[in-house]
């Protein structure tokens, strides 16, 4: 066989061995996300009794609400955010979240307003980190779109739910900075 078969072979191998080892690096969340708990608080009791004690702090109503979100139970967080002072509740943050909650409850009219209610709150980049403009604007064109095709439930038509957010993907939105 000759040296150029066995180099080929090499780089081939070597091409492989490379796409494996770093084929499953990706960008962490922490990179462009809040983080997920409060200083202090790593479990959910923890989070729990920190509300409990201090249900006027945004930062630990909106970690309790996002990580009884990431458990699937919107229930829950409707109700620690609905709990909670008017002014926490309307912190973008917490609406951001309430939104959410809404939509997995059913109730996409209502997350609708309270997703504008939100992203008008962050009005300018000042007030608001830029992931929460982002996210905000992302969640009012997905809903808009739901709202549109007359889902109430997600879980009803998941189908028609995939193309509601598959239309407001679509949408491209540009903005003019100096």
């Amino acid at each position: 066989m000759s040296v150029r078969f066995w180099l080929a072979n090499g780089l081939v191998l070597g091409g492989m061995t490379w796409m494996l080892t770093f084929a499953g690096m990706e960008v962490r969340a922490s990179q462009v996300l809040p983080p997920k708990t409060v200083a202090g608080a790593t479990s959910l009791d923890q989070l729990e009794t920190r509300a409990a004690l201090t249900p006027a702090s945004v930062s630990t109503v909106a970690a309790l609400a996002g990580a009884y979100l990431d458990r699937d139970q919107p229930g829950l967080a409707t109700a620690v955010i609905e709990k909670s002072p008017r002014q926490v509740r309307e912190r973008p943050e917490v609406a951001h979240l309430y939104a959410r909650a809404l939509f997995h409850r059913g109730r996409a009219r209502e997350a609708l307003a309270v997703a504008r209610d939100a992203g008008e709150a962050c009005g300018d980049t000042a007030s608001c980190p830029t992931w929460l403009l982002a996210k905000t604007a992302r969640q009012v064109a997905f809903f808009e779109q739901v709202v549109a095709a007359g889902i109430d439930d997600p879980q009803d038509d998941p189908t028609a739910t995939r193309a509601a957010y598959e239309r407001s993907t679509h949408e491209v939105r540009l903005v003019a900075m100096r």
